[in-house]
């Protein structure tokens, strides 16, 4: 089935490239997408076009799934693997799209057969392992503006944690990176935040969420390197560096670059 998909993506592309004035209309949308190069937003053009052909997108009742939703959602979620492939997406099959922040119910049997039931409340998106990513449409349009929040970015961040077999803040790193190297500084910059978490003197711009888990630390760190890459750099500057090298950008001088400017549209 993967072999058949890629052989049919150079048709697609061809049959089926985002329209013109829709893909200006998107670059132009969102300020993160600012910056981008001729070839570098001809490439997001032609990710978000193989994303919007091969996922499938349904919605909660009350919401419609126009093609311009269905676009922003993927040229978001394709940002992040600019510099990598579609492959990445391989098991994210399906995006669900609800109205508004959700609660997620849980169960779980411990070793001695007992089940504990719990809650999750104000969910704004959620990432299943090889399952869909539910995404709520009200922080949909809350994301892409450049502040650090983006709840399309954060679940993408978690389908490509998963690529090393496990959810655990460090995705399958390329040759060359050294996964101990990363272990050690995301490790110690999680711990590093927690603490400032509960200091009252160290205060952080990072949303705190980042330290309820090292897998939440890594998809909130993400966000903001597409988002606000400056408070990674000036905070962080060993997670921006290892971000950099694992998605293939470095944002923080495209985004200087592109202040005040659109993207150039892809030719």
């Amino acid at each position: 089935m993967g072999f058949v998909r890629r052989f049919l993506r150079p048709r697609v592309l061809r049959n089926s490239l985002i329209p013109d004035q829709t893909w200006t209309t998107l670059l132009g949308q969102h300020p993160i997408l600012r910056g981008l190069s001729g070839d570098e937003a001809h490439r997001l053009r032609e990710l978000t076009t193989l994303f919007l052909h091969e996922k499938t997108f349904s919605a909660a009742e009350g919401i419609d799934p126009t093609d311009h939703l269905r676009a922003v959602i993927a040229v978001q979620a394709c940002l992040p693997i600019l510099g990598l492939d579609i492959d990445w997406y391989d098991s994210w099959k399906t995006v669900v799209v609800v109205p508004d922040i959700f609660t997620e119910e849980y169960a779980e049997s411990d070793d001695a057969g007992v089940v504990h039931e719990w809650e999750e409340q104000d969910r704004s998106g959620l990432s299943w392992d090889e399952g869909p990513v539910v995404l709520s449409w009200e922080d949909i349009e809350d994301s892409g503006w450049g502040d650090g929040y983006n709840v399309v970015i954060h679940e993408a961040a978690h389908r490509l944690d998963q690529t090393d077999g496990s959810i655990n803040g460090c995705p399958a790193l390329h040759q060359g990176m050294d996964p101990e190297e990363w272990r050690k500084v995301f490790s110690g910059s999680f711990a590093d935040l927690s603490r400032r978490k509960r200091s009252r003197k160290r205060r952080s711009k990072i949303d705190s969420y980042a330290t309820e888990s090292d897998s939440e630390f890594f998809a909130v760190a993400t966000e903001y390197f597409f988002e606000k890459p400056r408070v990674l750099t000036s905070e962080y500057p060993e997670v921006y560096r290892l971000l950099c090298a694992f998605y293939r950008q470095d944002t923080a001088a495209r985004l200087a670059a592109g202040k005040g400017k659109r993207s150039r549209p892809a030719s």
